[in-house]
């Protein structure tokens, strides 16, 4: 594995579970009850990107694209034990999927919070779990595509022998690895419901208390900023490295690309949503809020009267 490579993978997974963990604190700590059912969602999230962080370090992907083919093996100290290396890399995949799947839900949530307020009894309690289960199945079946679909064979490991060889100095036949292959099904949903959001906020602005508007408006700039990020930096990559071996262009090395950013992008994630959200940005910065209560239709369609801050 190239160097550079090595360390940006340690860096991303420290720096992630340091992030994701001030975010969790100031999510349990400093969220007012204006956040209602969706200070839920981010704590997922949060945790989620912490989970993510561990299956990336314990599997350390390594992608190449060669001829028609693009691999990713482990190198982990788990690489030659190839069943347990397999679940890695699959679960690595799965999670990677996951990422576009939970992001999705938070537009489900912010699009029934601002546009139907009156149903969002379907995001209390238990019922809140209800989101969570097209992310988790999708993945499950994600997980059994890439492994059993896209894994290894005789044909691929014979194929890419002497491009990994000559490039990583491993054998293929020994280490664990997929044939991976991703796939965007969430874009739409999140182009729908944040159009649909962005367009109540801005008719419904004039109801709204100041307070509540502010929130919104901080929690919706936020969760856009969350996805451009990975679409640009992630997703796009990767969608070229599924391409690009349609017409046998290889890039070698630089199908790492993905592997790189996506060691970053959970501890990123974490520190737009710190400083973005205002009470959290004032919490990290020692900054002392202004007092003041204000009465306010909360994010989740409730009426609160709480104090700033």
């Amino acid at each position: 594995m190239p160097l550079f490579l090595q360390i940006s993978q340690y860096v991303g997974f420290f720096s992630t579970e340091v992030t994701n963990t001030v975010l969790l604190w100031l999510i349990i700590t400093k969220s007012s009850r204006s956040f209602g059912s969706y200070k839920y969602i981010m704590m997922s999230y949060a945790v989620f990107s912490i989970v993510y962080a561990v299956v990336e370090i314990m599997t350390r992907p390594v992608m190449h694209l060669h001829g028609a083919c693009m691999f990713i093996y482990v190198d982990s100290f788990l690489k030659f034990e190839k069943p347990i290396a397999l679940f890695l890399v699959g679960l690595y995949c799965a999670t990677f999927g996951m990422c576009v799947n939970l992001l999705a839900t938070h537009f489900v949530y912010r699009f029934f919070a601002i546009c139907r307020p009156q149903d969002m009894h379907h995001f209390q309690g238990v019922n809140l779990l209800k989101v969570y289960l097209i992310p988790v199945v999708s993945s499950i079946g994600w997980y059994y595509n890439v492994t059993v679909l896209m894994g290894p064979s005789d044909v691929k490991s014979e194929y890419m022998r002497e491009s990994i060889n000559e490039t990583y100095g491993e054998d293929t036949f020994k280490v664990g690895y997929i044939a991976a292959l991703y796939y965007q099904s969430c874009f739409l949903t999140m182009i729908i419901c944040g159009w649909k959001t962005y367009r109540k906020m801005e008719s419904v602005g004039g109801t709204m208390s100041k307070k509540t508007k502010e929130l919104n408006n901080q929690l919706f700039r936020a969760l856009v900023i969350q996805t451009l990020i990975p679409l640009c930096i992630m997703f796009a990559p990767v969608g070229s490295l599924i391409i690009l071996p349609m017409f046998s262009i290889g890039v070698g090395k630089l199908a790492n690309a993905p592997g790189f950013y996506a060691g970053f992008y959970p501890a990123l994630d974490a520190l737009i949503a710190i400083f973005m959200i205002r009470d959290f940005r004032r919490t990290v910065l020692c900054k002392k809020p202004r007092k003041k209560s204000l009465s306010s239709v909360a994010p989740d369609g409730n009426y609160s009267s709480y104090q700033s801050g």
